[in-house]
């Protein structure tokens, strides 16, 4: 892994500097190319005012009268502008108002490649041929009155970049760059490799089933970030593991417990040891153990059914308030037999879309768990209150209260079923994990309000669909 790391960062440093160096070079070529062409048009526009000057008056020919007086005199022109220059080509001409082209001084190899020269207007570059050799020019008209135009060409046949030392120097600016990219990848990927390594090392053994594997922190860079997400990872799954483990101990408990006393039963009434005064009792005893197997089971199901993807609600308008009252007055004879006593304190909200089956389910199951720990004479009170856009529906008791250092713990399976059994020994234990569950895919949250001797309210809120 490390050579191939190795290898992949020397391949993108290569890649990297090969195309920035090509597109520098075409940049700079370009550059170079436009500077010189517009330097060459500025020196040509100079030469065209000297040779205005030394040209006849109108209607004479070059070479006659003026200042000049003489053909040669309009040649040394041209000769010291390329001397100074350092041009090879440097070529005038007038075009006449017809269109006629009239060379001056020596040469002319250049003007007569000028592209269009009778209606040039303004600098033109072009490219053209002479000896064999390509030239690069620029030729630049300079009006003279009715006499039609000057055109001065300027050219050069050398190389506006030497691209063979360009070449050269890449080369070797390339060969230096590799070696460099070579020590920093070598160091890098022996670095990153082993940090790589680690985590490669460390996922292997929690795809084999060790969770309590972690992978070392070193630095804060992207390696070290990825390091600290691995290990809340497997951290989050070995605390899911355990969880799972306890929660099949639990279950196992509370199904072991009224399949022994059914056995036992039955076992016993097979035998004949049951009196027939007692035969009654024994079948209400039997009654109340199926009933809790019953719930368990509906209860576990009732979970891998909302955590599965393909579980939906099915909201639709409902009057919430109504809804909520015909789910209290189902628990009256439950709450009478515990002389427990029920309070409303339901607000009314309108007409609201919800799963009128899961927030029966929601407010059941609060009203159940609060009924099964609340002392006799004692209170439950089931609230509805609007706040804003979302709906607070919230079940208190007066009993005990639950101790600071389980609320954190009341929403998961089986934990207060387990914790308070001596107390309530009666239900599944994940009637508030079912809650937790429902209440979420709602779209809402729950939260627990309590104090030890004070009772306790379970609230969840939950998002106005029609709003």
């Amino acid at each position: 892994m490390r050579r191939r790391f190795f290898w992949g960062m020397v391949a993108v440093a290569v890649i990297t500097l090969v195309v920035g160096g090509f597109a520098a070079a075409m940049l700079i070529s370009r550059s170079v190319e436009a500077s010189a062409r517009a330097e060459f048009a500025r020196q040509a526009a100079a030469t065209a005012r000297l040779i205005e000057a030394e040209l006849p008056p109108e209607g004479g020919q070059p070479g006659e009268g003026g200042r000049l007086g003489e053909r040669g005199r309009l040649v040394q022109i041209l000769r010291d502008v390329a001397l100074v220059g350092g041009h090879e080509f440097v070529e005038a001409a007038i075009v006449g108002p017809r269109g006629t082209v009239t060379v001056l001084g020596d040469g002319g190899e250049l003007i007569t490649q000028v592209p269009g020269i009778a209606d040039l207007a303004d600098s033109f570059s072009f490219d053209a041929e002479v000896g064999g050799e390509s030239v690069t020019a620029v030729a630049q008209p300079f009006r003279i009155g009715d006499r039609g135009s000057l055109v001065v060409v300027i050219g050069t046949s050398l190389e506006l970049i030497p691209w063979s030392e360009v070449l050269l120097r890449f080369a070797w600016a390339l060969a230096l760059a590799l070696l460099l990219a070579a020590l920093l990848a070598g160091s890098f990927s022996r670095f990153a490799g082993r940090r790589l390594g680690e985590l490669h090392d460390a996922s292997r053994a929690v795809a084999a089933g060790n969770l309590t594997v972690r992978v070392p922190v070193d630095g804060g860079d992207e390696l070290a970030e990825v390091a600290v997400a691995f290990n809340e990872m497997a951290a989050q799954l070995e605390a899911a593991r355990r969880r799972e483990r306890a929660f099949l101990v639990s279950v196992g408990h509370d199904l072991r417990t009224p399949l022994t006393t059914i056995s036992g039963y039955a076992e016993a009434m097979q035998e004949g040891r049951i009196p027939p005064e007692d035969v009654e009792r024994v079948a209400r005893v039997l009654g109340t153990e199926s009933d809790r197997l019953r719930r368990l089971v509906e209860d576990l199901m009732l979970l891998s059914r909302i955590e599965a993807p393909e579980f939906t609600l099915r909201p639709e308008p409902v009057d919430l308030a109504g809804h909520l009252e015909g789910v209290l007055e189902g628990f009256r004879g439950r709450a009478e037999s515990a002389r427990v006593q029920l309070a409303s304190d339901v607000e009314e909200v309108g007409i609201v879309d919800v799963d009128p089956d899961r927030i029966a389910q929601v407010a059941g199951n609060l009203l159940e768990n609060a009924l099964r720990y609340t002392p006799e004479a004692g209170t439950v009170t089931l609230g509805l209150h609007r706040r804003g856009s979302r709906l607070v529906m919230d079940v208190a008791d007066s009993g005990p209260g639950i101790d600071p250092a389980d609320v954190p713990h009341v929403f998961e399976r089986l934990y207060v079923a387990t914790r308070y059994r001596p107390i309530r020994p009666e239900g599944s234990g994940l009637g508030l994990s079912i809650v937790r569950e429902l209440v979420a895919a709602m779209g809402g949250d729950a939260e627990v309000v309590t104090a030890p001797g004070a009772g306790t309210a379970i609230r969840v809120s939950i998002p106005d669909l029609a709003r």
